[in-house]
């Protein structure tokens, strides 16, 4: 009897790769890959669902690679909120666009994983343990961290838990954004408050 090949089953995340690839410049697909296999580390390590995690990751950056006025353009399009902030640095759209575009397209339908996709430059309160592990990876994945040595601080902040790396991460970026005079978006001043009275009510 000639023997059959086993079909493969690819994972959620492998799945959204596959739609995902062909829009996206290669160098950014390797980013999401290395976020991918970080987030599913992270997972791991903190008990968290590593099938949600890995799909946020895979999700977070579908428009990354657009520019500053294909950001304002789609998000006054589609009704997205452009604040001050938003519009001096349009990057900070980036995930509310591709949040909404997963959403209009049906690749992603689970509104947690949706919302940490929103919010994956500033993070959110709301953030369950997979949403933290998507932020985390994106901030020191492998290249990241080669770039910027200072990230290890977050790294090794994140392997006591979650919290402590998404607070040791935010308070970084609050430290330069102190010292370059950069805008801080509100939400990212909500998050870094509320992470800082979660992690010490847990010292």
């Amino acid at each position: 009897m000639g023997s059959k090949m086993a079909k493969t089953v690819l994972s959620p995340a492998q799945q959204l790769r596959a739609l995902m690839e062909p829009e996206l410049p290669k160098r950014l697909t390797k980013h999401i890959d290395r976020v991918v296999t970080l987030a599913s580390e992270l997972a791991r390590r903190h008990g968290a669902d590593e099938a949600r995690a890995t799909l946020a990751a895979q999700g977070h950056d579908l428009v990354r690679h657009w520019s500053d006025e294909q950001w304002l353009a789609e998000a006054e399009a589609r009704g997205i909120e452009v604040l001050p902030v938003d519009r001096a640095n349009p990057v900070l759209l980036h995930g509310p666009i591709a949040a909404a575009i997963l959403e209009e397209r049906a690749w992603l339908s689970d509104p947690e994983l949706v919302s940490a996709i929103r919010c994956h430059t500033t993070g959110h309160p709301s953030y369950t343990p997979e949403a933290w592990c998507m932020f985390l990876a994106d901030k020191f994945e492998p290249n990241k961290l080669k770039r910027r040595p200072t990230l290890q601080r977050v790294a090794d902040a994140a392997e006591v838990g979650l919290l402590e790396g998404a607070l040791a991460y935010l308070e970084l970026m609050e430290e330069d954004g102190q010292a370059k005079g950069w805008d801080i978006h509100p939400l990212q001043t909500e998050t870094l408050a509320w992470l800082r009275s979660q992690v010490r009510a847990h010292a």
